[in-house]
């Protein structure tokens, strides 16, 4: 019973020399806070990966936490969930950074080809003269597509992807109304006949 004791009493101090000695974990820490502020400084991540880095800055809060209260092996698994995360962060960026700068891409090729589509029923409209067209308007209109059409454009070689979507897609709902205006008046003006 004795050894027993003195077994256990061996133990706890053992384990409490264990504990008092151990050191925090500098590297994993370090190679976190450096992943982490990596992913912080690449826009693609505050742009379209913000929800994984706000998970990797809370791993890193809890990492620093469990290191301020001598937790070494809590502020190691901390270390590394915030180091996956933040690389988890950036490769997520960079796949919606391509998925949606594709999307641009071809909401700018829909826009340009409606826009070639509707000059050219505009320039039939001019040369057929329609009654009741009031062409003028129609022009001042498509000029105004044109206009958000330049700043779609704009906004897609300046890696504005979200802002060329929406404005390429005002474009085409410019460019839909004109097109519906001709083809109404078009319709009225041959039942009268």
């Amino acid at each position: 019973m004795i050894r027993l004791k003195y077994v256990f009493l061996v133990f706890i101090v053992v384990t409490a020399l264990l504990t008092g000695c151990a050191k925090p974990p500098v590297e994993e820490m370090n190679n976190a806070v450096a992943a982490v502020s990596r992913a912080e400084n690449d826009p693609d991540v505050v742009n379209y990966a913000a929800n994984a880095l706000a998970r990797a800055r809370e791993a890193l809060s809890q990492m620093q936490d469990a290191a301020d209260t001598k937790r070494y092996e809590d502020a190691k698994r901390f270390a590394a969930d915030a180091q996956s995360l933040a690389e988890k962060a950036v490769s997520d960026s960079r796949t919606a950074a391509a998925r949606i700068r594709e999307e641009a891409d071809g909401a700018i090729r829909a826009m340009q080809n409606a826009l070639s589509e509707t000059e050219q029923t505009l320039n039939n409209a001019r040369r057929s003269r329609p009654a009741g067209v009031d062409i003028n308007k129609l022009d001042q209109d498509f000029a105004g597509a044109r206009g958000t059409a330049d700043q779609a454009v704009i906004a897609q070689t300046e890696s504005r992807y979200r802002e060329a979507i929406d404005k390429s897609q005002t474009v085409r709902s410019a460019l839909s109304a004109i097109t519906s205006s001709l083809s109404r008046t078009v319709i009225a003006a041959s039942r009268k006949k």
